[in-house]
């Protein structure tokens, strides 16, 4: 048996550049342990797996090398994307599912974007992974690095590091500017102690924002361009500042830019989206 695949950049301006992704479109009669194995030979940030593709509806699972998630974000872009391109969708609008549910994604020519509704925790210093003197020394940075003020984004007051839930639960920690960004150098046992990762970002310039997203716990040391990540920042900030529009660029680190079209509302709605290139197709002539 041989298994036909597409692998495309997400969140791209321009070819070979964004989060790269695996899509297998036709995987309903593999097992998960083979998946985890193909997803493991592919060796990206994450490779999808769809079991079942309707008009406007499909079912999918994501890998990380390391492990399965219940969601992702550039998986969700760039696989709605790939069915709508080899014409397995037909519908402008369409639904995804995966273990969190169903995620409405849209597709329009080069450009593909996600919805999904969740929450923004509350400050909670007793956790680990509020601390800012743990999270700190996780990301190799003084204790003084975390924390952004939210004048340059409209606000008021100082942004501090919660967790906001967009799919999977996810660790925001904000940094004081992008000097202290660019030099994190994450520790990955210390970090992989708090919710798995962090998705640290700072701010730029009014709706714009610049990310980093290391996630050892689940496999990836860190991601070029995190959807699921950059989807719970936009709840994050527009529970604390009100309704959001702003582009988060991510991977920049990494020579991956990748650039997010972020849009929330403070009722927990939030929008992710970007551009997909296609890169190349292959076939899989053996399974594991």
């Amino acid at each position: 048996m041989s298994l036909e695949f597409l692998q495309l950049d997400v969140f791209a301006d321009r070819p070979y550049t964004g989060n790269p992704l695996a899509v297998f479109p036709d995987a309903a009669e593999l097992t998960a342990a083979q998946m985890q194995a193909i997803a493991r030979e592919m060796n990206l940030s994450e490779t999808t797996f769809v079991t079942e593709v309707a008009e406007d509806s499909y079912t999918m699972r994501v890998f990380t090398p390391a492990e399965e998630l219940p969601f992702a974000g550039h998986p969700t872009i760039g696989t709605a994307w790939a069915l709508r391109h080899l014409a397995r969708l037909s519908g402008d609008e369409v639904t995804q599912t995966t273990e969190v549910g169903p995620t409405k994604v849209a597709v329009e020519d080069d450009r593909a974007s996600l919805e999904r509704t969740g929450t923004a925790d509350p400050a909670s210093p007793g956790e680990l992974g509020e601390d800012p003197v743990a999270i700190a020394t996780a990301l190799g940075l003084e204790a003084g690095d975390v924390g952004l003020n939210a004048t340059v984004l409209g606000g008021t007051g100082p942004l501090d590091p919660a967790y906001s839930d967009a799919g999977i639960r996810t660790l925001m920690v904000p940094l004081r500017d992008l000097g202290v960004l660019e030099r994190a150098v994450p520790r990955p046992d210390l970090l992989a102690e708090i919710a798995k990762g962090a998705y640290c970002f700072t701010a730029i310039g009014p709706g714009q924002l610049r990310s980093r997203g290391f996630f050892p716990g689940f496999g990836v040391p860190e991601d070029p361009g995190t959807g699921m990540a950059a989807a719970a920042l936009g709840i994050f900030l527009a529970d604390r500042l009100g309704d959001l529009e702003a582009e988060v660029v991510q991977g920049v680190e990494m020579g991956r830019p990748c650039r997010m079209a972020v849009t929330g509302t403070a009722d927990g709605t939030v929008r992710v989206g970007g551009r997909c290139e296609l890169i190349f197709t292959g076939r899989l002539d053996r399974l594991p």
